[in-house]
């Protein structure tokens, strides 16, 4: 129902996000984000003022990860398109993720570094939306040269970041499944 309600209208606000994972060195990554907010329509803000259609909000990121704990090395923002020229004094917040450790809790992590009245929601928003593909961009980067089987299911690594990450990593879930299956024919194999 939704697809033909769409059908034949047009877009009045966009927001594109791009995140993408390059290799820097055998074992780290850079993490690039970019958002893109695009007005298709002329609006009034609340002072009144006619604002025209066109982009809004047009922000990179780049932030370069470390393994051992996945962290934060290094990181860098330009805002290349903003409301308010002062929306860039908000940047100074960048060097408080220097060191952020990747886990549990990141999101909060960041709306506390950068949150609210600290900083940009754009911006925040952003580098939230990132932390997924740091720990994707991280393993693909990883796992480009085969890896053994875990001996266990304790000295599994990467389990910090995939147990109980969504439905089919859950204890229990289908993928958990095919890695304890995985341990045992390794074990019989490779006692």
């Amino acid at each position: 129902m939704l697809d033909s309600i769409l059908e034949n209208k047009v877009k009045i606000h966009t927001r594109d996000i791009k995140l993408a994972t390059y290799p820097h060195t055998n074992s780290r990554v850079i993490v690039h984000g970019v958002l893109k907010d695009r007005r298709y329509i002329k609006v009034f803000d609340v002072t009144g003022t006619v604002k025209e259609p066109g982009i809004i909000h047009h922000i990179d990121v780049k932030l370069i990860i470390k393994p051992d704990p996945l962290t934060i090395e290094d990181a860098k923002a330009v805002m290349i398109h903003v409301p308010m020229t002062e929306c860039r004094t908000t940047l100074d917040t960048m060097e408080k993720l220097k060191g952020l450790e990747i886990k549990s809790g990141f999101s909060k992590n960041i709306r506390d570094i950068m949150g609210g009245k600290k900083g940009c929601t754009h911006l925040c928003q952003l580098i939230i939306v990132m932390g997924q593909e740091i720990v994707h961009g991280w393993l693909t980067h990883k796992r480009k040269d085969k890896i053994p089987v875990p001996k266990d299911l304790e000295s599994f690594d990467d389990k910090k970041f995939l147990i109980d990450s969504c439905r089919l990593w859950s204890r229990d879930g289908a993928k958990m499944k095919q890695l304890e299956k995985a341990v045992k024919k390794s074990n019989l194999v490779n006692p």
